[in-house]
């Protein structure tokens, strides 16, 4: 009984720890994985384990990265004319969680965060 009392309270525990989300600020963002397009790059397969994309909220004009990461290039294209425009670019280091973005923007754009690899993750957003 004792057995059965602790290998229940382990799942019980186990259930909730999984179900806690990272507390975020804003609306939460959810970001596709793209594959960077590099012809110098060997026609290698894809991972076999699955791509995570990070967890993203959008406050206003200020990006949120939740959690912790290597460090990536954020881009915002603007695609409303025949040829993407990067209409503004910025480093976020490892570490760093928040990025404000200049409110002199405004309109929908395609967020596009790069880590240097062969993927990258990007969404629509709308300032």
């Amino acid at each position: 009984m004792k057995k059965y009392l602790l290998i229940a309270s382990i799942m019980l525990v186990g259930t909730i720890c999984s179900m806690a989300e990272e507390p975020s600020s804003g609306s939460s963002i959810r970001l596709t994985v793209g594959v960077v397009d590099n012809p110098t790059h060997s026609q290698g397969g894809y991972p076999r384990s699955p791509i995570n994309p990070p967890s993203a909220s959008l406050d206003d004009h200020t990006f949120y990265i939740n959690g912790e990461h290597s460090g990536y290039t954020l881009y915002l294209i603007d695609n409303s004319c025949d040829e993407p425009d990067v209409v503004y670019q910025v480093v976020i280091p490892a570490g760093v969680n928040a990025v404000v973005l200049p409110a002199t923007l405004s309109g929908t754009y395609e967020l596009q965060l790069h880590n240097g690899g062969a993927f990258y993750f990007y969404t629509a957003i709308e300032l």
